[in-house]
């Protein structure tokens, strides 16, 4: 009979022995589910009992806790899924979720989460913006933090963030590729350093292709209501060849604007969102957007966590995670 090695584990799942070593020693590397069917395997093979970590030792029972806006709980499509990704994988760590959403008072006059203020919480999970100074008063507090979907230069603290400026780069460049040779741009920038970065990775694109970013389709302001939206496209002399937005319930907006006008989208005008939302699919036509991988947004911000919550001494991080252009109806083919 087969001695019970690591290389027969290796062998019987079809992995390789450095991923079984990651898995049985409790490091990061591999997934819960590829950890679960390693310990399995050992277990099941009579693997040497001292070298294994047991499942349980594995996952700290920490309590965590995860703040954000009180309308960011209410978002149903792109926080919403991070959210509940983010629960799923504290759970599968056999650790507890305690959520907070802060309101505009709480905010403005610090005042911070009693599990924060009494320590009740191992480790913290900050979803999307909040005011610079809030955010610095919970990181004074000592508890270990990861920003997710936001950043700060001015804040010591680990980041997990969607790379927007490239996303949107690649987004424009593709709409020129497709003939585009006017290019707009809608979001409200001051709303979120994520619009900022979008707006950032368009404008490189454009000056990249030679094409000039005019005033007259670029729109830093407008709120993401439709009689808005709409009364902005009506003033619009001459449309663009194409419109780049910051999210998806823009474009979502836009697409609908451009029908009631009778301007066939993508014959005569494309449109390109961000984020992958269900706006993107509700559209008609169904919206091409910017899509990023939200299950692993929201496991890889809990990994962070508990990365720093073992070793709180080691450098910050501000983590970039990849986007992919999905090519939909409201873009020419």
């Amino acid at each position: 009979m087969r001695k019970p090695t690591m290389q027969r584990i290796a062998d019987q799942l079809g992995i390789s022995k450095n991923s079984v070593s990651l898995a049985l020693t409790g490091r990061a590397g591999v997934s819960e589910e590829l950890r679960e069917k390693v310990l399995d395997t050992a277990l099941e093979i009579g693997y040497p009992m001292e070298k294994l970590k047991t499942k349980t030792s594995m996952k700290s029972a920490h309590m965590i806790g995860l703040i954000a806006r009180e309308e960011i709980f209410a978002e149903n499509t792109f926080f919403g899924v991070i959210n509940l990704h983010i629960e799923k994988e504290i759970t599968s760590r056999e650790g507890h979720l305690l959520l907070h959403a802060v309101d505009k008072e709480s905010e403005e006059n610090l005042i911070l989460p009693s599990f924060v203020t009494e320590k009740k919480v191992d480790g913290l999970l900050i979803l999307s913006h909040l005011r610079k100074e809030f955010i610095q008063a919970i990181i004074q507090s000592g508890i270990p933090v990861v920003l997710v979907d936001h950043h700060d230069p001015n804040l010591n603290v680990d980041s997990v963030l969607t790379d927007n400026r490239k996303g949107a780069y690649l987004a424009t460049k593709q709409l020129i590729t497709k003939g585009a040779r006017s290019v707009g741009f809608i979001g409200e920038i001051a709303k979120s350093p994520s619009y900022r970065e979008r707006f950032e990775g368009f404008r490189d694109a454009m000056e990249e292709e030679g094409l000039s970013v005019e005033s007259q389709w670029i729109n830093h302001h407008v709120n993401e209501q439709e009689s808005l939206v709409n009364a902005y496209i009506q003033s619009i002399h001459l449309l663009p060849d194409a419109w780049f937005c910051a999210n998806d319930h823009i474009g979502f907006l836009i697409t609908r604007s451009l029908d009631k006008l009778g301007v066939h989208v993508p014959e005569q005008c494309s449109v390109c969102g961000f984020d992958d939302s269900i706006y993107a699919t509700l559209s008609l036509p169904q919206l091409s957007t910017i899509a990023i991988n939200k299950e692993y947004f929201a496991n890889r911000s809990v990994v962070q966590l508990y990365r720093r919550i073992e070793n709180m001494e080691k450098p910050f991080e501000k983590i970039l995670l990849t986007t992919e252009l999905v090519e939909r109806n409201t873009t020419k083919l």
